[in-house]
């Protein structure tokens, strides 16, 4: 795990770097030291799975007790679940967890994280340093794939994905009944 760590530490600077963002080593760093926080928050497997273990009941209020850090009121509201009352917790662990991080790490390492998996999100569709870069780790390191997927075919499924409907209801309102 040590070397994919390392790895994967090297992958998030290398993107960082690609989008010109300073200091590049120093945020990777931080950014997988907070990633393996989030992750350490969260239950275990074995009890992720236990449905009776994972249905936990919380009021709103039970929110700003048991799970400081977050503003829970802007982060309801946000969701649009301003006007509930109660909610069902899946990993308490998580939530405490992660909101005591919100809390307690500086807001400019969570812009940093917050970019990083931005810039992931859509790495695909970016300039090919960035998506060979993306590529380079997720599709060859993490699952062995040695040739990257043609870009105008990821062009065109992201395309899709993101216009299909509107044009398939574009296309059927021109079609002659």
């Amino acid at each position: 795990m040590a070397v994919l760590r390392a790895q994967y530490q090297a992958h998030i600077a290398a993107i960082l770097n690609l989008v010109n963002i300073a200091d590049s080593e120093t945020k990777a760093a931080r950014i997988l030291s907070l990633e393996i926080r989030i992750a350490q928050a969260h239950a275990p497997d074995a009890d992720a799975a236990d449905v009776f273990k994972q249905n936990n009941p919380w009021k709103r209020a039970d929110f700003t007790v048991k799970a400081p850090g977050i503003d829970w009121g802007a982060y309801f509201s946000a969701a649009g679940a301003a006007g509930h009352s109660e909610f069902i917790v899946w990993q308490p662990s998580a939530v405490t967890g992660t909101s005591a991080l919100v809390g307690s790490e500086d807001l400019d390492l969570w812009k940093d994280y917050l970019r990083f998996h931005l810039v992931e999100h859509f790495a695909s569709v970016l300039p090919k340093a960035v998506a060979a870069e993306d590529f380079a780790f997720y599709g060859t390191i993490l699952a062995g794939t040695q040739v990257a997927p043609d870009r105008s075919k990821t062009g065109i499924a992201a395309t899709n994905g993101a216009l299909g409907q509107a044009v398939g209801q574009l296309y059927t309102r021109t079609m002659p009944v």
